[in-house]
């Protein structure tokens, strides 16, 4: 990638992978993934509005989180600032932590109960050293009435607040490291509709005058055309569709996403709606189906879309698309041959594991036909121990002699015993008949 391009975009993403281990062997080896995100690519300006939409489970909020190093990054680059900051190690990337930061979904969960406002808001401020001890008050107070917050909210605990006090706490934590980049995961999706026109219009503005640039997950479509500048159309972890506001929205392209731009509801009661209803089931990202993820519930689906995945490509200035809808000749060609050569080294794999189970079942025989052999083996055991005990025995008794040691008796039996007993008696009454001088 060329350099000039990384010093004018301020966030580039390049194919970004995110898998999760589904399931293992014995040996703990993965052997199933979960692909929450699988290839996604964009680049971002600086101060501009990025909306991520798509239905539940695509992928939004994994790779918010994977964008921010929160999740490790499977495979794929993340470029800030022209710097390569996937790369990068945890050391290194801590430096750039604060120019990075995230508004939650759910801001009951995301505050601690045991901390005031004060101390969420100036906790990471404080831990990064962006503000002195003596100015912490002051700093966090300038804050919190950026973000339409009163001051003797200060000492208060999360649990006296509501909902939309609590998403503007959110946001004031995320503010006061004074970030770059700010990725937005849903963050008026548990509010009421008037508390997130507010919501909304304080993070314009706070854009406008700090220069932030959003990520903006969101499934309210009508929210996304009100703050951002450009949109993405993700799809069971790929995107689909991606573009400008205004093309997006007046040229939609993708299939997915006309169906998805369908369900909007209009305000008119006059106005007859062409929803475009999805045929089957979501599949799953563990076993996504070949080709096109989206052909199984397509209603333009053709005859290439279950064998080939498309090419995410530029169809018009700025809009691209990842459809097979607008393919051309050559585009078919190179996708054709991909495809053969594909298939020509799976089918070399194949063969090659199947030449590893021949020459291990060949091993099986050999193994099974030495089996057969076991009383032969029996026999020449039992000859074998014989010979251990004799030779054991001899080297037992060469070892007494060179010790000197005297060897040790047979045992004599009660006959081979009465010769010399008699033999002793006989003796001893020779000595008794000897007379004393």
């Amino acid at each position: 990638m060329a350099e000039n391009t990384q010093e004018r975009t301020f966030l580039e993403v390049e194919n970004l992978c995110k898998y999760f281990v589904a399931d293992s062997n014995f040996f703990g080896k993965p052997t199933k993934f979960l692909k929450a995100v699988d290839g996604v690519s964009f680049k971002l300006e600086k101060g501009k509005t990025l909306g991520i939409v798509g239905e539940s489970g695509c992928g939004k909020t994994t790779m918010g989180r994977t964008l921010l190093r929160l999740y490790d990054v499977t495979k794929g680059d993340v470029w800030l600032k022209g710097k390569k900051i996937s790369e990068l190690k945890n050391r290194e990337f801590d430096k750039l932590r604060p120019d990075m930061q995230m508004i939650f979904q759910d801001p009951y969960a995301s505050l601690s109960p045991r901390l005031t406002v004060g101390e969420i808001i100036g906790e990471a401020a404080r831990q990064h050293k962006l503000v002195t001890k003596s100015g912490f008050q002051e700093y966090v107070l300038e804050v919190m009435n950026m973000c339409g917050l009163q001051p003797h909210y200060f000492e208060r605990y999360p649990h006296e607040f509501s909902g939309g006090q609590r998403q503007r706490i959110c946001i004031a934590r995320a503010l006061a490291l004074k970030p770059e980049l700010v990725v937005c995961d849903e963050p008026v999706s548990a509010l009421d509709v008037s508390i997130q026109a507010q919501i909304i219009n304080m993070l314009i503005e706070l854009r406008k005058s700090l220069g932030l640039t959003y990520i903006f997950i969101s499934h309210d479509l009508s929210v996304v055309k009100h703050i951002s500048d450009a949109v993405g159309v993700m799809y069971l972890g790929t995107m689909v569709e991606y573009g400008d506001k205004d093309a997006i929205f007046s040229n939609t392209l993708h299939p997915y996403t006309r169906a998805l731009f369908s369900a909007v509801p209009v305000p008119n009661p006059h106005t007859k709606m062409n929803r475009i209803i999805l045929k089957g089931d979501i599949p799953s990202p563990v076993n996504p189906p070949s080709g096109c993820k989206f052909h199984t519930r397509c209603e333009s689906c053709m005859e290439i879309c279950g064998r080939i995945a498309p090419k995410y490509k530029e169809v018009e200035k700025g809009h691209f698309c990842a459809c097979h809808l607008y393919n051309t000749e050559e585009d078919v060609k190179e996708l054709e041959a991909q495809y053969e050569e594909e298939r020509r080294l799976a089918e070399e794999a194949k063969e090659g594991r199947a030449k590893i189970r021949f020459w291990e079942g060949i091993a099986d025989k050999i193994k099974n036909r030495k089996s057969k052999d076991e009383p032969e083996a029996v026999k020449t055991a039992e000859e074998f121990d014989a010979e251990i005990q004799t030779s054991a025995g001899e080297a037992v008794s060469s070892v007494l002699e060179e010790s000197s040691v005297p060897a040790v008796k047979p045992v004599e039996t009660e006959v081979s015993k009465a010769p010399q007993k008699s033999a002793l008696k006989s003796k001893k009454a020779e000595v008794k008949d000897v007379p004393k001088e």
